[in-house]
């Protein structure tokens, strides 16, 4: 893949210490998943609306789902797949589902397609990047399973924080075979479990 240019013009934003990228400039380059573990274990799923010192984050999400494939399937390479599958958030900030559907109502525009491009467009840059299979590759049953695997874990979570009442809003589907509680997790413990199961995913000894 090369670069791939989203807007006319740049719009920067700031990574990590002295680094300032263009977000609308999409380049492989431009990923680095040490950056990506230590930013997904501070976002907060849910926007953070639960009790506790900590919030869930998207990198607790990202490496239990992906622990939950591989103790259900014994496949590491799907399981690699799900633990990126937020990975665009290094980039273009997380909302939770409410937060974009009102802002879809109020803006009368279809919002969600235009994010969902940006998201793809640095989904293939992030999977490119990692050595792994891109989504415009992936077959059906492998998006279904990456898909069904978000919403059972989103459902598990969101009983876990919020009590049984919130199982309302989804369908019913299986409990995800986690490893451990869905009690938020210490950014520090998101940070390493993530970049832990990235380099055992990826065969990687480095993250960069």
């Amino acid at each position: 893949m090369i670069a791939v240019r989203l807007t006319k013009d740049p719009i920067f934003a700031n990574l990590g210490p002295g680094r300032r990228i263009d977000i609308g400039l999409v380049d492989p380059d431009a990923v680095d998943f040490g950056l990506m573990a230590s930013t997904l274990s501070k976002q907060a799923r849910f926007g953070g609306r639960h009790e506790g010192a900590y919030a869930l984050s998207a990198a607790q999400h990202a490496v239990q789902g992906a622990q939950a494939i591989e103790r259900e399937t014994r496949d590491l390479r799907l399981a690699g797949l799900f633990l990126l599958r937020d990975g665009h958030q290094l980039f273009i900030d997380g909302q939770s589902r409410p937060a974009e559907q009102l802002m879809h109502v109020k803006s009368g525009t279809d919002l969600d397609l235009i994010i969902r491009n940006i998201k793809s467009a640095w989904d293939l840059a992030i999977y490119q990047a990692a050595g792994m299979q891109t989504p415009d590759a992936w077959t059906k049953q492998t998006r279904a399973a990456l898909q069904m695997m978000n919403i059972r874990m989103t459902r598990a979570e969101a009983i876990t924080l919020f009590g049984e009442q919130a199982a309302a809003d989804f369908p019913r589907v299986p409990t995800p075979q986690t490893i451990g509680s869905l009690h938020p997790w210490a950014p520090a413990k998101a940070e390493v479990a993530f970049i832990e199961f990235f380099q055992r995913a990826t065969g990687r000894s480095s993250i960069r």
